[in-house]
């Protein structure tokens, strides 16, 4: 969905847009959308600056990064945006310098907003770099792989990793 520029009128204009299970694009190797995806914000111009205030609502189903158990998470973000057309002579792939103060600003071609874009990019931007089921996860045995938030494995607490020796006396060290 796009937004031409030279259609928008002094009055804000209220976009209510839901999109299905697979129309948007979005692309994440441990997330897919789940759910549909509804996106609400009203949008402001001052001549080619646009400034959006929305937000968007959906779930993903993903896998725990503990645990590797599937689960469902809902999303739900409130984003505050604005965008100015692309300085002129510059393609889209090339560099721009910002300042300081820029740096909370996207840029467009200036004729049309995509509007599918700005929705995935905030559905990407509300998830978490790591999915974790609950944060109580206890993940899965080091040794044998058996899933600890369904109890104990038969590993044993034969005592702490190897692997981790250097840390243990670290901490013993810095105790003294």
């Amino acid at each position: 969905m796009f937004i031409e520029i030279e259609d928008l009128r002094d009055e804000p204009l209220h976009v209510h847009h839901t999109y299905g299970v697979g129309e948007l694009a979005f692309e994440r190797e441990d997330a897919v959308l789940a759910e549909v995806v509804a996106a609400d914000f009203v949008l402001t111009h001052e001549d080619r600056d646009l400034h959006i205030d929305g937000s968007v609502d959906t779930a993903v189903r993903c896998r725990c990064a503990r645990c590797t158990s599937e689960f469902l998470r809902p999303v739900s973000a409130h984003f505050d945006l604005s965008y100015v057309p692309q300085p002129k002579g510059r393609k889209e792939k090339d560099e721009i310098e910002l300042k300081y103060e820029e740096m909370d600003v996207a840029f467009y071609d200036g004729v049309r907003l995509d509007v599918d874009l700005m929705v995935a990019e905030q559905v990407e931007l509300a998830l978490p770099m790591k999915f974790v089921c609950r944060e109580e996860c206890k993940g899965l045995c080091y040794r044998c792989g058996r899933d600890l938030n369904e109890g104990p494995c038969g590993c044993g607490s034969e005592g702490p990793d190897p692997r981790l020796s250097a840390l243990l006396e670290f901490r013993e060290k810095k105790k003294d």
